[in-house]
Formats: structure tokens, sequence, C-alpha cells
């Protein structure tokens, strides 16, 4: 998270600041600042910048991302498998339970050879 804001920050001061020179320049250049134009160029100005001047505040940031994905998709296969656990071990206790001691006598299996 830490990550997150420190990059998101970063990307808002860098169009503010980009913001603020666009439209210095422009009202030195033309007399007057068309805001909506000069925000638009801020914008791509600054995310060009940010390609290149943020790219270790970026890396940090997915590689958090990253890791937290690893650690949910680990947590998903460890519940799957105790769910399969529990699954076959009810199973297996449902089969003891019939009286036999053992998981199939071979009665009535659709396999067997007469």
């Amino acid at each position: 998270m830490k990550e997150f804001l420190i990059y998101t920050g970063l990307r808002l001061l860098s169009l503010i600041a980009t913001f603020g020179i666009v439209a210095g320049i422009w009202s030195l250049v033309a007399g007057e600042v068309n805001i909506f134009f000069a925000v638009i160029v801020a914008f791509v100005i600054s995310g060009v910048l940010s390609f290149f001047v943020l790219d270790p505040q970026r890396r940090a940031f997915a590689e958090k991302v990253e890791a937290r994905a690893a650690r949910a998709v680990e947590a998903a296969r460890a519940k799957e498998d105790a769910d399969i656990d529990t699954e076959t071990d009810a199973e297996v206790d449902a089969e003891a339970g019939t009286g036999t001691g053992k998981a199939s006598d071979g009665e009535g299996d659709s396999h067997k050879v007469s």
C-alpha cells in the first residue's frame, strides 16, 4: 500500500508541476491560458516524464502487487488442497461406516469380471 501511495503521489505532483510550467509558459507566450488544453498538454508531458523518472517507484509497486498476488494464489491453492483432503477423509469415513471395514468388496462394481 505504501508503494501505491508514493507512486500515485509522485504522479500527481508531477502533473501539478508540469501544469504550472505549461500554464506559465503559455501565459508568457499567448498572454492568456486555455486551461483545458494546458491540462491536456501537462498530462501528456507528465506521463512521458513519469515513465522514465518514476520507473523505480513503479517497479517497487509492481513487485509488491506481484508478491501479494502470489500469496493470494498460494492461499487459494492451500485452501483447495485442504478442501480436497477433507472431502477424501469424509468419503473414507463414510465407506468405513458401512460395516464392511474395507473400501470396497468388489460386489456391484461395474468393472468386475465374472
